[in-house]
């Protein structure tokens, strides 16, 4: 992996955590358990997408070929909790929120992720949106669950 590469993922894995010294106790503890679940369904989906070839993304520390630390354990887990604690109780806006992140994620950071030679794949980016939009759903349901508890 190129320098430039490196600093881009070990700025991915450092940041999102760092951005959680401002987020406050309350919202941290209320939405920690469904950023831990997201975690869990993106590393099935990161096993299937590498036992099939749908995708593969640069690793950072060398062992996390599978399922790439800066992402599943790092951004989207940091990200998730950011999303609900600005969106949770109002579904259209979570789900406004989600499309567009998502859609700039595999619309448009992802092909330069493909020309830095961070990523490849065989999985169509619409049938990829598809499924980061259908995790997004799941976790929201997961959430109200949880409240209703």
């Amino acid at each position: 992996m190129g320098i430039i590469n490196e600093i881009i993922m070990r700025l991915l894995f450092l940041i999102p955590w760092f951005s959680l010294l401002f987020i406050g106790q309350s919202s941290l503890k209320r939405f920690l358990p469904v950023a831990l679940f997201v975690t869990v369904i993106n590393t099935l989906v990161y096993q299937a997408a590498y036992h099939y070839n749908w995708w593969r993304e640069a690793d950072l520390f060398g062992w996390d070929k599978v399922a790439n630390v800066p992402w599943v354990y790092s951004a989207y887990l940091v990200a998730t909790i950011w999303i609900f604690k600005w969106t949770y109780g109002r579904f259209k806006l979570y789900l406004i929120v989600n499309l567009v992140l998502d859609g700039a994620y595999i619309y448009l950071w992802y092909p330069i992720q493909e020309k830095l030679g961070m990523a490849s794949g065989e999985m169509s980016p619409h049938t990829t949106y598809g499924i980061m939009i259908a995790v997004a759903l799941l976790i929201y349901l997961f959430q109200v669950w949880l409240e209703k508890k």
